[in-house]
């Protein structure tokens, strides 16, 4: 009986630990729905392309804008409004380096960066900027 009761437990550690190739929309996009963007991320860079039919890139844009407007508009409640502000826009960033032509993430730049323009002492600082003038920004 000990037996049977280790190799269950031993069974069900391994099926738990990996990721499957059938699981990984399901796990990423419930993880996205409990607000865990960096455990989903850890999963998307960790799944082998090989033994998944899911749409990795796709995937990680969907989860990089997600996580992008949780911090511009609910974020964490500890941070303030220029780091959570400055962390979507490096959200949107990786969201546009997958897919250059997604509207959303463009807006939301454009709607952020507008904010920071009414406030000239403000910025969200030179990186970001830098990476948002690659991506053809004017700021």
């Amino acid at each position: 009986m000990r037996y049977l009761l280790l190799s269950f437990v031993a069974l069900l550690f391994i099926s738990c630990s990996n990721e499957t190739p059938e699981n990984v929309s399901e796990r990423v996009n419930q993880l996205i729905a409990d607000d865990n963007y960096t455990q989903a991320l850890d999963i998307l860079d960790n799944a082998n392309p090989e033994q998944t039919d899911a749409d990795l890139p796709k995937l990680k844009e969907k989860t990089y804008l997600n996580y992008g407007l949780y911090l511009e508009y609910r974020g964490p409640e500890d941070s303030t409004m220029r780091d959570r502000m400055t962390s979507a826009l490096e959200q949107f960033i990786e969201v546009l380096k997958l897919n250059p032509d997604n509207e959303k993430a463009r807006k939301e730049i454009q709607q952020i960066m507008g904010i920071y323009n009414t406030m000239p002492e403000k910025s969200p600082g030179e990186d970001i900027v830098a990476e948002l003038n690659k991506l053809g920004f004017d700021y």
